[in-house]
Formats: structure tokens, sequence, C-alpha cells
């Protein structure tokens, strides 16, 4: 079926012959559409970490579409591949895309990392945001950096994450499996004002320290679907505080 393939592929057959799936060329299409999908040849490891992916954006109340027919155009992608996607200025379109590169670092050179990355349309971005009427935010300093240990809790504490991110808090929690201390360096780093650690017991009892990383003082909280409205009265107290005692400087 060469013959029937647009220019554009003909030059890919060699490259990236994938880039076949995804070209909107009507031949190229049709030639395609019983091409065998990707995503249902995975290797035991890449079927395990898109698992995990979709258990962690469930946990987060994340909503995504799986496609198949996705292909990104640079072939140093591994695993997991993604697009975000707006019908909000007129024709959909893609406004962002990119997706993971494990070995691309060591490829060139450099120590073996794990990585990913996205690019995005500037301009599509800025008019998604006229359309939805949506604001620039403003810097903020991270509320609460959660420190899970164990894989149970890392779900658990992007779950409680996603959450107070809705309530207009902004809080962070490691996903690098650092060790505790580590952790509690990066949340020092960050300018964390508030650090919890999530492990087992935690998770068991239902209950978790908060600590404030500036004083040192912990108090004990319920997590739950309460939390985030209990923290977000912390977050608003310490704030006041911090007011009061500027106003007193003067």
């Amino acid at each position: 079926h060469h013959d029937e393939l647009c220019e554009t592929c003909k030059g890919r057959l060699e490259t990236n012959p994938l880039r076949i799936i995804d070209c909107k060329n009507q031949s190229c299409k049709t030639l395609a559409k019983d091409a065998p999908k990707v995503i249902n040849h995975l290797c035991p490891e890449c079927e395990t970490h898109f698992d995990e992916l979709k258990t962690r954006l469930d946990a987060m109340g994340i909503n995504y579409t799986i496609d198949t027919d996705i292909v990104r155009g640079l072939d140093y992608y591994v695993k997991t591949v993604f697009e975000f996607v707006t019908e909000e200025i007129g024709a959909q379109g893609t406004v962002c895309g990119g997706g993971r590169y494990d070995g691309l670092i060591e490829e060139l050179g450099g120590p073996a990392l794990a990585g990913i990355g996205f690019a995005m349309g500037i301009e599509r971005i800025l008019l998604v945001m006229a359309a939805s009427g949506s604001e620039f935010p403003t810097k903020q300093n991270c509320d609460l950096f959660i420190a899970p240990m164990g894989q149970v809790a890392s779900i658990e504490a992007g779950k409680i994450v996603q959450k107070l991110r809705s309530e207009g808090i902004s809080a962070d929690f490691d996903i690098m499996g650092r060790a505790l201390k580590a952790q509690m360096r990066y949340a020092n780093k960050i300018g964390a004002s508030f650090s919890m650690v999530l492990g087992d017991n935690e998770l068991a009892s239902g209950k978790a320290m908060i600590k404030d990383m500036e004083s040192g003082e912990q108090r004990e909280v319920l997590l739950g679907n309460g939390f985030p409205s209990y923290f977000g009265s912390i977050v608003v107290s310490k704030q006041l505080e911090e007011t009061t005692s500027a106003i007193n400087l003067f």
C-alpha cells in the first residue's frame, strides 16, 4: 500500500512508521484503521507501569481517555505518551503533548535518569484561558508537603494533595521515592509551611501529625473528607498570625 500513503508518511517509513497511525490524511487513516493497537501488546513491565498510572489518576480524581492512536513524533519516548485536548477554542485541538523518556539523558552521555516532559502551544493556552475566563495564578508557596512512606501511602498522598489543590491550597508530595530525611530536606528547600508524614500507621488509624516547619509545633489531625477544610483553617490562622505580627512591627 506504499503508493496509497501521503507523501509525508512515505518519508517516515524508514524513521518512524508508527506516525502513519496519527496521520490526518484520509488515505493513511483508511490504511491504518485495522492496524494492531500497541496497547494490546505491552510487555509485563510496561503494563504494570500503565496500571499504576491509571490507579494514581483515578485516586486523584483526574478524568482521562485512553487514546490508542496517539503517536509522538520523536522516537525516544517510552511507556506513556499523552496529550491535553480542548474544544474551548472551536475545532478540537491539542494544547499540550509529551511523554516519558527514561533513556534520553543516558543516550546523550549523562547518567541513567527517568524523565518526563511536554511542549505546549502558548497561543492556544492563552485562547483557552480567555474562553474559560481563567486568570493567571500568582506565585504561591507550598502550604503542605506530604512525605509518603511506601506505594500505598504515595497513592493516598496524591489523592489528598489533589483535594487540597481543589480547595485552593498549595500542596505537594514526594514522587521520587526518597528516604524520609531527604523528603524533609526537600520540604525545607521549597519553603513548605507545614509537613505531614504518611505511612502505614497513619493510614490504619486515620490520623496523622501536621508539623509547622517554622516553629516545629505539631498537632494531630484526622484524615478523611473533612481534612482539606480543616487544614485550610490552619493555613488561614497562620496567615492571620503572620499579618498581625507584621502590623505590630510598625
